[in-house]
């Protein structure tokens, strides 16, 4: 039998992206993977979408991407874990990609990034994503990881509540190694547009700044939750 993986997604009220994604995951795969929502109490019909949806694994979770996704983690049965943002486009094939010479399990993977908008500022934050060092990662690239060394990497650091995923790319850096695919996974811009693209690029790296001066995640968090208020 060949290797599957387990792929979790976190959400919270997306009623609009659920439905497309399932699809996408069902078309794209070569192989019978298994898929996890794990749902942040939803209020807009999400979880009751996901509870009709067959072949699908719905879970739920405070409200808190690292939690959503250590949730899932903790219940997937198969070693390879594969954490994915509910508004992405994949690669057709995407599991053989990443499945592919995965014999090292001290390995992360992650695809290139592409915005969905043609926008200048987004094409240069895209274009970045080909450098293998660890200021270029994002979540939005999705993650590739082995169950164990998930483990080993004290899982997604539940104390921050934005940035989580960087903090993880930085301790596989570390202690494994990180492989950028060169196939492309599709990102929504629709958060850069809902709060600009100039304001949204500059406080993603404000955050970056501070997570790598090591700053502490409550004030990480706190930095977070005053630009979201303005």
């Amino acid at each position: 039998m060949s290797e599957r993986l387990s792929i979790i997604i976190p959400v919270y009220n997306e009623i609009n992206h659920v439905r497309s994604l399932i699809k996408q995951l069902r078309l794209k795969s070569k192989n019978r993977n298994e898929i996890i929502f794990v749902d942040g109490n939803s209020n807009d019909g999400t979880k009751e979408f996901l509870d009709k949806s067959k072949d699908v694994v719905v879970v739920n979770s405070k409200k808190s991407r690292s939690i959503q996704m250590n949730t899932g983690a903790g219940i997937a049965s198969n070693k390879w874990l594969y954490f994915l943002h509910v508004d992405s486009i994949l690669p057709n094939h995407f599991d053989s990609f990443l499945l592919k010479n995965s014999m090292n399990k001290n390995i992360l993977k992650c695809f290139q990034l592409k915005f969905d908008k043609n926008n200048f500022l987004l094409n240069i934050a895209s274009y970045g994503t080909k450098y293998n060092i660890a200021w270029c990662r994002g979540g939005d690239q999705s993650v590739f990881i082995n169950k164990s060394f998930f483990e080993q990497l004290g899982k997604f650091d539940e104390r921050y509540l934005i940035a989580e995923d960087l903090v993880m790319f930085r301790k596989a850096y570390k202690y494994g190694k990180v492989i950028i695919l060169p196939e492309k996974i599709i990102t929504s811009s629709r958060k850069f547009l809902e709060n600009g693209i100039f304001r949204t690029q500059l406080h993603h790296i404000i955050i970056r700044f501070l997570i790598f001066l090591d700053f502490s995640p409550n004030k990480i968090n706190s930095y977070a939750a005053r630009i979201k208020n303005k």
